[in-house]
């Protein structure tokens, strides 16, 4: 049996409707009844466009929830999101010739009334490095 282009799709799917249908158990009593319906069948239908090869496609319709908890929903806001900043990245690369710096900084857990001083702190050391 060879392996079609659709089992490729359904098998990048099936781990995260996987989750879908566990983060559901979680969430379903603080959901509305209209929200659960919508998380529960999120991604059950889905149509793509293809080039005649087959060798491209595109997703074109679906029944997305568009929930912020739904691993469907995130993973492929996370790709458009992606793509989008790629895209801005490149062209601000090469119209303002400027290169881009990717810095983590982390603090251990403080409580919530020295977060302002915290960010203070981090913004001062920061200016620093200037």
């Amino acid at each position: 049996m060879t392996k079609k282009n659709q089992d490729e799709i359904t098998g990048k799917l099936q781990p995260k409707k996987k989750q879908n249908i566990r983060i559901y158990e979680f969430i379903e009593k603080k959901m509305s009844e209209s929200g659960r319906e919508l998380f529960k069948s999120c991604s059950t239908f889905n149509e793509f466009v293809a080039t005649k090869d087959k060798k491209k496609k595109k997703r074109v319709k679906g029944n997305d929830c568009k929930n912020r908890f739904c691993p469907i929903c995130a993973w492929r806001k996370a790709g458009k999101d992606a793509v989008k900043i790629a895209t801005m990245m490149e062209a601000i690369k090469i119209e303002e010739k400027k290169e881009f710096l990717f810095l983590t900084l982390t603090t251990p857990n403080i409580k919530a009334d020295m977060v302002k001083s915290e960010i203070d702190r981090f913004n001062k050391a920061f200016n620093k490095l200037f």
